[in-house]
């Protein structure tokens, strides 16, 4: 299988700080990786050297085609509709208006959020918001999404719909995906990378494929109270 992502001994400190201790990381074309770990153990620190707006300081690390980050927050334009924060990307790249539109409505009707086009930021729920800029990227036909907790701070409803949105994009485009939510990263991963407190390392690898979604579960709780890393 394609190989969209090979990270070999990722290392980064900011001055004195080493914040990635040599993270082995790899992503085949088409599936979902999840990452887990303690809180400022260099997990957003690693997206964005995946992305390319950091670099690392050694190791060895080819990323296939285009990458789109998603960050924790949304950054919406507030005096554009959704319509045209979707499209704003498009519009940089110089696509007509029509053709600009057909696009930001296929993506739309894909993650179910096309009933909301023409309201503005400030109108829509959390959980819209995160399906409007992951919309935003994937409308400009990514290779690679990179998601930094995008369920942070959603209620129930919107987590269930945001899971089923990126269930329907499985396959189609590779994914990483950042969070604490063990639950929902379990549903959705191929395979889950456990970073240990900074400077990181991956001390473990689950491959959820291989069991059902309770075993996973069950592996993942066990794992994480025996991991002393995390304690």
């Amino acid at each position: 299988m394609e190989s969209v992502i090979k990270a070999q001994n990722i290392k980064k400190s900011y001055g004195s700080m080493q914040v990635l201790g040599g993270v082995d990381f790899s992503l085949n074309n088409g599936e979902i990786a999840g990452i887990v770990g303690p809180n400022g153990c260099g997990k957003t620190t690693f997206l964005k050297i995946l992305s390319g707006i950091e670099k690392c300081d050694s190791g060895s690390l080819k990323v296939a085609g285009d990458v789109a980050l998603i960050p924790q927050d949304n950054l919406l334009f507030p005096w554009f509709n959704i319509m045209n924060n979707i499209g704003l990307g498009l519009k940089f790249r110089g696509v007509p208006g029509k053709e600009r539109q057909s696009k930001v409505m296929e993506i739309s009707r894909l993650l179910g959020i096309e009933q909301y086009l023409k309201q503005y930021p400030i109108h829509i729920s959390g959980g819209t918001a995160k399906k409007v800029t992951i919309a935003r990227a994937l409308v400009l036909n990514p290779d690679l999404l990179l998601l930094d907790e995008p369920f942070a701070g959603l209620d129930v409803t919107s987590v269930e719909t945001l899971i089923e949105s990126l269930k329907s994009l499985k396959g189609r485009i590779s994914m990483v995906v950042v969070s604490h939510q063990i639950d929902e990263l379990v549903e959705i991963a191929d395979r889950i990378y456990f970073f240990s407190h900074r400077p990181a390392k991956v001390t473990k690898v689950l491959n959820t494929r291989e069991l059902s979604q309770v075993e996973s579960r069950k592996l993942v709780s066990e794992f994480l109270k025996g991991d002393r890393t995390w304690n």
